[in-house]
């Protein structure tokens, strides 16, 4: 390491912060560069070149940030080293705020790199990111249709007497008689253009969930999942896709941590408290998912106990947490080793 070169990276889509150390010579020297292709490759076969004199290596280190894939593969040609740091991971300064720009940004990334500690992030393979992006489209599309729906519902609330005025408006029927109220010329056109983007979003989620099933039956990881109750086919190729491959969890308190599901601590000395779950590099919508499948898992006999028990103690939103939890383990245990799910206690 003592004759690399390091170019440390605060990487945006219109400018970057390039920090370039020489090791063997301790020189060094922070520019601002346009985020141009030619531009970033001139920096990185410049640095290879006088790595390659004194006989060291050339390393590009930025964080997971937007852009991570083609910089990598723009290193990957240049033939550097490409190190992705996981910024959510490292140590926060110690007691209140602290100055933050680009150039200070890439000296901590570097000191970190250079100290053995910088924590690395996960490059998923292109096919990951791939299915990653059909799942995040499902999840969009899903979330528009309840925006568009709710919209409907609270206009009908607020302008007419009907009752339970949502009920039944992506319906053939519901549609109909929404469109058959009387109302004036500027809302019935309002009306129509929500009821239009209601069916084309109907359209289009079934198309995507078409193509995830698609992934679902080249999938035995997801096949696997699905025995467990409440899931489904959609539910379990979007749990997979979201956890990645399972190898880069070391146990199962990983990867609880990563869905988001694991408590907070706030520790001084002889004083701990616990925090809430959630924090720094959660996937929102894996605990989204699990917190959902959570519904029918509940009734599983294997969880079932637990779940009554912590009801009893802290109520139905804990007890749902605790069951979540759970049931990562279980998946996990099913990842990794490919066993079956169990639904009985062993």
């Amino acid at each position: 390491m003592s004759k690399d070169i390091l170019l440390t990276v605060d990487y945006h889509d219109a400018h970057c912060m390039i920090r370039h150390k020489n090791l063997a010579t301790g020189q060094e020297s922070v520019r601002k560069v346009d985020t141009e292709r030619d531009t970033l490759r001139t920096w990185m076969l410049t640095a290879l070149r006088e790595a390659k004199a004194q006989r060291g290596r050339a390393v590009w280190i930025q964080e997971s940030t937007t852009g991570w894939a083609r910089m990598a593969q723009l290193a990957d040609d240049c033939r550097i080293e490409f190190v992705l740091a996981n910024v959510l991971q490292m140590p926060l300064p110690p007691k209140a705020r602290r100055r933050k720009t680009d150039t200070i940004d890439t000296a901590r990334l570097q000191r970190e790199y250079l100290n053995g500690q910088l924590p690395r992030a996960h490059q998923p393979a292109a096919e990951w990111r791939q299915l990653r992006r059909v799942v995040a489209l499902r999840v969009n599309l899903v979330r528009r249709r309840t925006a568009v729906s709710n919209w409907i519902d609270r206009y009908l609330a607020h302008e007419t007497w009907i009752d339970r005025p949502c009920r039944g408006v992506r319906s053939r029927r519901g549609r109909a008689r929404v469109l058959a109220l009387s109302v004036s010329p500027t809302d019935r056109q309002m009306l129509h253009w929500k009821l239009e983007e209601l069916e084309q979003l109907e359209r289009r989620i079934v198309e995507v969930e078409a193509l995830l099933l698609e992934y679902y039956r080249q999938s035995p990881d997801a096949q696997r999942l699905d025995d467990i109750r409440g899931l489904g086919p959609i539910g379990a190729i979007t749990i997979v896709a979201r956890i990645g491959p399972i190898d880069r969890f070391g146990n199962a308190d990983q990867l609880i941590a990563f869905a988001g599901l694991s408590p907070g601590v706030r520790q001084s000395d002889a004083t701990c408290r616990g925090g809430r779950i959630g924090g720094g590099g959660t996937d929102n919508c894996l605990r989204h998912f699990l917190i959902e499948a959570t519904i029918w898992a509940r009734t599983i006999p294997r969880y079932k106990t637990t779940y009554q028990r912590v009801h009893r103690r802290r109520g139905a939103k804990i007890a749902r947490l605790v069951v979540a939890r759970r049931l990562l383990r279980s998946i996990h245990k099913m990842l990794s080793t490919s066993v079956p799910f169990e639904p009985q206690f062993a």
